[in-house]
This record gives structure tokens, C-alpha cells and sequence, in this order.
């Protein structure tokens, strides 16, 4: 069994654009991709929230890619039709794939 055969799942990533008002205040957009990136999702366990509190507070999954997906922290996006804010960004230590927590956007 391949890394690849255990991403059953699409997200879409949203980049963020910032540009500013005429009140020269900076405003933030999120350009949506129209290209799935394969992924693996699973929803935060209690048991994670128990062992690492503060870690997950308002975390609803956990969403791991392969290390050449362009998804960093502040990013949203769609799973389910659903927006998510990447809250935190890791990188396995060997760069074989990325571990990103999403937290919904209200």
C-alpha cells in the first residue's frame, strides 16, 4: 500500500490576495483553485484534544498532503463544501507529505 492510495479525499486551496482600500487599509480575498488537491482528512479526536491542549482548540480536522502541495498556514480551504482556515502547517521530517490543521471559518 502507497502513501498516494490513502488520500481518498479533495480539498480546494484557497490563496489568499491582499490589496488595499482607499482608506489605504489592507484587505484580504481568497482566490478559490478549480484543481482538487488530494489529501487524507480525519476529524481531531478527543483523545488528541486531551494530549496536547490549547494544540486543537477550535480545530475540526486534520488534513495530510503530499510535501509538493502548495498549502501553507493562513490558507483556506474547501472540503464538503465547507471553508477552513489552515490554522498550523507541518512538515514531516523526511518531506515525504504535510500535516495541516483546518479550523472552520464562520
Amino acid at each position: 500500500m502507497t502513501y498516494e492510495s490513502l488520500m481518498n479525499s479533495n480539498i480546494y486551496i484557497n490563496t489568499r490576495v491582499s490589496s488595499q482600500n482607499a482608506y489605504n487599509e489592507w484587505i484580504y480575498t481568497y482566490t478559490a483553485s478549480t484543481t482538487p488537491t488530494k489529501c487524507r482528512i480525519m476529524p481531531v479526536t478527543v483523545a488528541e484534544r486531551i494530549d496536547a491542549p490549547g494544540l486543537y482548540d477550535n480545530v475540526s480536522y486534520i488534513c495530510f498532503t503530499l510535501s509538493s502541495a502548495s498549502i501553507t498556514r493562513d490558507m483556506q480551504v474547501t472540503y464538503r463544501g465547507n471553508q477552513y482556515r489552515v490554522k498550523e502547517m507541518e512538515m514531516d521530517s523526511s518531506y515525504h507529505h504535510k500535516r495541516a490543521l483546518l479550523e472552520e471559518v464562520a
